[in-house]
């Protein structure tokens, strides 16, 4: 397969779900109950994607020998460096606070440990309110997607011996049994193993997908062109509904809509400036989603303390664009030249994946 005719889409997809979990917590965080309140079934998809992409980038690489310490190197390199960077972000903040505002509420003890186990993407259970409680990780909410990330990656890693079309099948019907019990969570201690069995079930899928398509030549099929705008339609009335919308709903929208998206997407080549535009949004997916929340503790919180007042809308005009140009540049200037540097000095022999894929949000 090959990036610029297969996964421009499904980059451009990625960007926009990236985007619209910023929308969600704008819904969340301002308090704006229509805008995007479903969006947060966007994890399904980033989950099926990663796997159906990393199986594109790294299979026949696997095949051909690539060992899997290496391959954990190449996921650390990239997806640790915005990790560090969000902790940081959101860390600081909550520091400034502490000292200027004098903010009796933050304890500087839990502030410290909740900035270690960021750093590390180890999940903390019990921290208080005031530095972004009860989240497994307080300081930066969404990062418990990226712990998954990692988790399912390195399972994947560990069992590529046995990875094929039967073991892929089996744990995407296994993942998506006991999500169907346990429901979608992650973010919480009270929901954190929920979190489990919602990333295998996505993952593998995406995962199953590649397998059918060497198999069968699953993308050969017209089929999935025609279904691909019926399916955008449908996330696009999901994730808009007015109102929280079923369980049961998102659950058949991961499991028998997203995929569609996948094979529809990575069916349709383009060309030209929508192409450019397209892995332009891709690009800026994960930063915009390692991101977004400890760049909005820090507009907010410099707004509440000129203004001392909420103004969601203008906000929420205001924070979208600052959001993502913020996003662009510490992408551009400060994550880009690290990782070329941990690739230069840690992952030597390691060309460029053809496209890595990050986890999303659920609500937070």
């Amino acid at each position: 397969m090959n990036k610029d005719s297969h996964l421009a889409v499904p980059d451009c997809l990625r960007g926009l779900a990236a985007i619209s979990v910023l929308l969600f917590h704008f819904n969340h965080w301002l308090g704006i109950p229509w805008l995007a309140p479903n969006a947060g079934i966007a994890v399904d998809f980033f989950f099926g994607l990663s796997g159906y992409v990393l199986c594109v980038a790294y299979r026949g690489r696997f095949e051909r020998g690539l060992s899997g310490a290496l391959f954990a190197r190449i996921r650390l390199i990239r997806l640790m460096p915005m990790i560090v960077i969000g902790t940081l972000l959101s860390a600081s903040y909550l520091a400034a606070r502490y000292v200027l505002l004098r903010d009796s509420d933050i304890s500087p003890r839990w502030l410290a440990a909740a900035t270690l186990f960021g750093l590390s993407c180890i999940p903390v259970f019990g921290a208080p309110h005031a530095i972004g409680g009860p989240q497994v990780f307080p300081l930066n909410g969404p990062e418990y997607t990226l712990f998954l990330e990692l988790v399912v990656n390195l399972f994947w890693m560990l069992t590529r011996r046995f990875d094929g079309i039967k073991f892929a099948l089996t744990m995407a019907i296994g993942g998506y049994a006991l999500t169907a019990v346990s429901g979608m969570g992650g973010d919480t201690p009270q929901t954190f193993l929920s979190g489990f069995p919602r990333v295998f079930g996505a993952y593998y899928l995406g995962v199953l997908l590649y397998h059918a398509h060497m198999k069968f030549g699953l993308l050969s099929l017209k089929i999935w062109k025609s279904l691909f705008l019926p399916a955008c339609v449908a996330t696009m009335v999901i994730m808009g509904w007015n109102g929280q919308i079923p369980f049961f709903v998102q659950w058949l929208w991961a499991a028998a809509v997203m995929p569609l998206l996948i094979l529809g997407g990575s069916s349709i080549a383009l060309t030209g400036p929508v192409r450019t535009v397209a892995l332009v949004l891709g690009e800026l997916s994960y930063p915009v989603y390692a991101l977004h929340y400890p760049t909005f503790v820090w507009l907010n919180g410099v707004y509440q303390e000129l203004m001392h007042r909420k103004d969601p809308i203008l906000e929420a005009a205001v924070f979208l664009p600052a959001i993502l140009l913020t996003s662009y540049l510490i992408m551009r200037f400060i994550d880009t030249p690290i990782r070329a540097w941990l690739v230069s000095r840690f992952g030597r022999s390691t060309p460029k994946p053809v496209l890595d894929t990050t986890a999303a949000d659920t609500p937070v």
